[in-house]
């Protein structure tokens, strides 16, 4: 996915996935329009990863043991690039 560099975006660091299943669990209280996710304590995901608001939503509602969160497949997630 490439966005220019002026479009607004919620920046998320996540620190690292739910590796059993593959999923990165996004809190639902911080899904915007256009999301960047980035993986601070994964070396095996670099980089900035892009999903949008409305692909994050048909996605099941799960609980990491503090928030409800959304449960979004790492094949979901676009690799990102800004121009």
């Amino acid at each position: 996915m490439v966005i220019d560099k002026s479009t607004p975006t919620q920046v998320m660091d996540i620190w690292q996935p739910r590796w059993k299943d593959r999923v990165a669990l996004i809190a639902k209280y911080k899904v915007g329009t256009h999301n960047v996710i980035t993986f601070s304590k994964t070396k095996s995901l670099p980089g900035e990863y892009y999903i949008s608001g409305e692909a994050i939503k048909q996605y099941p509602i799960d609980n990491n043991g503090k928030l409800d969160c959304y449960a979004v497949p790492l094949d979901a997630l676009e690799k990102l690039e800004r121009k």
